[in-house]
C-alpha cells in the first residue's frame, strides 16, 4: 500500500500549485482568490525513485464567501488523521503570521509526522527569511518555489528519509482495467455530492445547499463486492456566457470537461423536480458525441413522487427531451434515503462491458444488408451509393467501418438509422453508443481526393459539443499546437494553459451562440464575399437587375 502525505496550511501559500508540480498534471484549480481548494483532492504520484499519494486540502483559517469553513476544516483534519506525512506550507514573502502559529501549534502533537516547508522562495536573496520560520518549533524549515519547480528533489528525500514505503520497487503501473471510473455530471445543485457520499456511505465531498460549491473534480476510490471503482465528483455547470463571470467556474468547467473524457461510464445527474435545462440538453450532447456509455440519474424522486409521478410516464418525457440518448438506462434514486444507489455501480460494470463487445465480422455483415434490404441510402451524388461490407475496428466506444463507393454521397442522416437499426439487432450494443464510420473501398478515379479518407455524418450540434468552448473556438492550428507545446513543458497553472481560450470566450459572450457562422468545423473561416456575379462590376449587376422578368 503506498503511503499517503498531505499539503495543509494557510490559504494562498501554494498548495495547489505544489500540489500540481508533484503530480506534474495541472489536477488542482490554481487562482489567486483565497479559498479555492475545498475538497480533499488525490492523486498518485511516482518520480524520482518515489512513490505515494498526495493530498491537497483547503486553506485553514479561510473565510468563505459560502459560509463552508467548517466543512473545509473538517477535511482537513481527516487528511491529517490519515497522512504518513505532512507537508506545513508557509509563505516566505507573507513571513511568519498569527495563523501559521496557530496552525502549528494543532500540528506540535504530530510533530514526528511534520516537515516544515517554505514556499514561494524564488530566488537566493529569500533564502534568510526563512529562518524567521523556525520560530514555529517544528524543526529546520526546507525551501521550495512551487513556481520556479525548485527544491523538489530536496522535498521528495526528505519526505522518504525515514519512510522507506515510499521508495519506488520498480513494480509496473497498476492496471486501470480492473477499476470502473464514473463521472458524475450535471448541472449546479442536482445531487452529485450527495450521490457520491451515498455511494462511499462516508462524507467524503462538502455537500451545500448552494449551488456551486465543488470546485475541483474529486476522484474517490470505493470497492464494492470485488469490484474497484474511482467516483470523479465534478462541478456542476451552467450557460457558457455565464461562465466569464468567474474565473473559477471557468476552471471548473474544464475540468469537468475532462473528466468525462477520462471516465468509462458517465452518470448524468437530472434533478426529478426540474423541469430539462438547456445544460442538460448540452451534456448530454457532449457525452454522446465523446461515446461514453450513460446512465441517467433522475435523483430527487422522492419529491417527484409526492405528485404522484410514474416512472415510465417520466422516461418517456425524459427520452424525448434526451433523444440523443435514448439508448441509455435510466435509474431513479433518492440520494438522502439510498434509494437505488447502489444499482448504479452495477449497470455501470454492466455497461463497461458491453462497451468492450465485439461481434464478428458475418454477424455484422448479415445486420447491415438486412438494414440496406430495409432502407437504400438516398442518393446524394451523380451515382446511387453502395454499401459493400462493415467491420468493427474499435471498442470503448464499439466502433463500426462500413466501406462505401464514395464518402462523399453517404446520406447525413444514414449513419443514425445504421446506428438505430444495429442497435436493435444486436443486444449486446443495445444500451451503449456506437460510432459509424465511412470509408472508400477504392479510388480508381478520385485517387487523390478520396483515398484514406474516414468521415462521419456529423451535424451542426456535434461540432459544437464541447461544454466550455465550441469546437471552432478551439482557436486555430496555431494555438492549439502552443497549448500542446506547453502542456508537454509541464504549465501547470491554469492561466497559462487556457487563458487564451477564456479571453476568446469573452470577446465572443455579446453574441448569440446559436450564430449561425458556429456552423463551421474545426480550422473553418468565414470569409467576407459580395454579393457580386464573377465578371461583372457592380454597376453593371446593378443596371441589370431591372431586365430580368
Amino acid at each position: 500500500m503506498r503511503p499517503t502525505i498531505a499539503i495543509v496550511g494557510r490559504p494562498n501559500v501554494g498548495k495547489s500549485s505544489l500540489f500540481n508540480r508533484l503530480v506534474g498534471q495541472p489536477i488542482a484549480i490554481v487562482d489567486p482568490t483565497p479559498g479555492t481548494t475545498r475538497d480533499r483532492i488525490l492523486h498518485q504520484v511516482r518520480r524520482d525513485e518515489v512513490r505515494f499519494d498526495l493530498v491537497d486540502t483547503g486553506g485553514i483559517g479561510v473565510v468563505d464567501e459560502r459560509k463552508l469553513e467548517s466543512d473545509v476544516y473538517k477535511q482537513v483534519e481527516r487528511a491529517i488523521a490519515t497522512a504518513d506525512r505532512i507537508i506545513f506550507l508557509v509563505d516566505v514573502r507573507d513571513g511568519l503570521l498569527p495563523l501559521d502559529k496557530d496552525i502549528a501549534a494543532t500540528l506540535r502533537k504530530h510533530h514526528e509526522r511534520v516537515i516544515l516547508v517554505v514556499n514561494k522562495v524564488d530566488h537566493d536573496g529569500l533564502e534568510p527569511q526563512a529562518f524567521q520560520f523556525m520560530n514555529l518549533g517544528l524543526g529546520e524549515p526546507l525551501t521550495i518555489s512551487a513556481a520556479q519547480a525548485t527544491g523538489l528533489h530536496g522535498l521528495l528525500e526528505r519526505l522518504a528519509k525515514d519512510l522507506p514505503a515510499m521508495r519506488d520497487d520498480g513494480s509496473p503501473e497498476e492496471a486501470e482495467d480492473g477499476r470502473t471510473r464514473l463521472a458524475l455530471v450535471g448541472r449546479r445543485n442536482v445531487g452529485k455530492s450527495s450521490l457520491t457520499n451515498a455511494l462511499c456511505h462516508d462524507q467524503r465531498v462538502i455537500v451545500a445547499d448552494l449551488p456551486g460549491t465543488t470546485r475541483d473534480a474529486v476522484d474517490v476510490a470505493l470497492e464494492k463486492d470485488g469490484a474497484a471503482f474511482t467516483l470523479i465528483d465534478t462541478a456542476g455547470l451552467r450557460k457558457r456566457t455565464q461562465m466569464i463571470e468567474d474565473d473559477l467556474e471557468f476552471f471548473s468547467a474544464c475540468r469537468t470537461e475532462r473528466a468525462i473524457r477520462r471516465a468509462d461510464v458517465v452518470l448524468l445527474v437530472i434533478d426529478a423536480s426540474d423541469e430539462i435545462a438547456a445544460v442538460d440538453k448540452k451534456i448530454a450532447r457532449f457525452v454522446e458525441v465523446e461515446g461514453k456509455p450513460t446512465i441517467l440519474v433522475v435523483n430527487k424522486w422522492d419529491i417527484a413522487q409526492l405528485s404522484h409521478a410514474s416512472k415510465q410516464t417520466y422516461l418517456t418525457w425524459l427520452k424525448d427531451r434526451l433523444p440523443g440518448l435514448g439508448y441509455a438506462p435510466a435509474v431513479f434514486t433518492c440520494a438522502l434515503t439510498g434509494l437505488d444507489v447502489d444499482q448504479l455501480l452495477t449497470i455501470a460494470v454492466e455497461l463497461k462491458e458491453e462497451a468492450k463487445h465485439r461481434i464478428i465480422t458475418s454477424r455484422l455483415n448479415e445486420v447491415v444488408e438486412a438494414a440496406v434490404r430495409q432502407r437504400r441510402p438516398r442518393k446524394v451524388g451523380p451515382a446511387p451509393t453502395k454499401i459493400y461490407y462493415a467491420t468493427q475496428a474499435e471498442t470503448q466506444p464499439p466502433t463500426l467501418i462500413v466501406f462505401v463507393n464514395r464518402t462523399d454521397w453517404i446520406e447525413p442522416g444514414y449513419s443514425r438509422f445504421l446506428e438505430h437499426f444495429i442497435r436493435a439487432q444486436v443486444p449486446e450494443f443495445a444500451r451503449v453508443p456506437l460510432r459509424i464510420l465511412f470509408k472508400a473501398r477504392d479510388s480508381r478515379f478520385h485517387e487523390q481526393e478520396d483515398k484514406h479518407r474516414v468521415v462521419r455524418g456529423r451535424n451542426k450540434a456535434e461540432r459544437n459539443a464541447g461544454l466550455v468552448l465550441p469546437v471552432r473556438m478551439a482557436i486555430d492550428k496555431r494555438k492549439e499546437d502552443r497549448h500542446r507545446r506547453m502542456d508537454a513543458a509541464g504549465a501547470l497553472d491554469d492561466v497559462e494553459l487556457i487563458g487564451p481560450a477564456r479571453k476568446a470566450l469573452a470577446r465572443r459572450s455579446g453574441k448569440d451562440e446559436n450564430d449561425e457562422d458556429q456552423d463551421l468545423a474545426l480550422g473553418e473561416h468565414k470569409q467576407a464575399v459580395p454579393n457580386v456575379r464573377l465578371g461583372k462590376s457592380p454597376e453593371r449587376q446593378r443596371k441589370g437587375k431591372g431586365k430580368r422578368r
